[in-house]
C-alpha cells in the first residue's frame, strides 16, 4: 500500500472543506420558506461586519434560529460518527470494523 502524499492529501482536504461549505450553505437555503444563496451570504457578511444587506426580521429569524442550529448540529454528528467509525478502525487494525463487531449496534438500538 502506497502513502499519498503531502500534496494529495491536503487537495482532499481543500476539496472536501469546499464540498462541506457549499452543501452547509445549500441547506441554509432550502426549506419552505426560501432563501437564496446570495441573500444567505450578504447576511453572513452583515453579521462578521463586512458590509452586505441583513435579511428582514422574518428571514434572518428562519436563517439563524432554524435553519444554521440544524446544519450546526447535522455537522458535529457525521463528525462524530465519523470519528467513531475511524476509531473501531484503528484499535482493530481492520477496515472492514463495524459496530455489529462488540454488539454496540445492538445496544444503542
Amino acid at each position: 500500500m502506497t502513502v499519498p502524499s503531502r500534496s494529495r492529501v491536503l487537495l482532499f482536504a481543500v476539496v472536501a472543506a469546499c464540498g462541506v461549505l457549499a452543501v452547509s450553505l445549500v441547506g441554509l437555503g432550502v426549506g419552505p420558506f426560501h432563501l437564496s444563496v446570495g441573500s444567505i451570504l450578504s447576511d453572513i457578511a452583515s453579521h462578521l461586519g463586512l458590509g452586505g444587506t441583513a435579511l428582514d426580521d422574518l428571514s434572518s429569524t428562519v436563517l439563524w434560529q432554524l435553519r444554521a442550529p440544524r446544519i450546526v448540529l447535522a455537522l458535529l454528528v457525521g463528525t462524530m460518527l465519523a470519528v467513531a467509525g475511524g476509531t473501531y478502525q484503528g484499535v482493530f487494525r481492520n477496515p472492514l470494523a463495524d459496530p455489529y463487531l462488540l454488539g454496540v449496534a445492538a445496544g444503542a438500538g
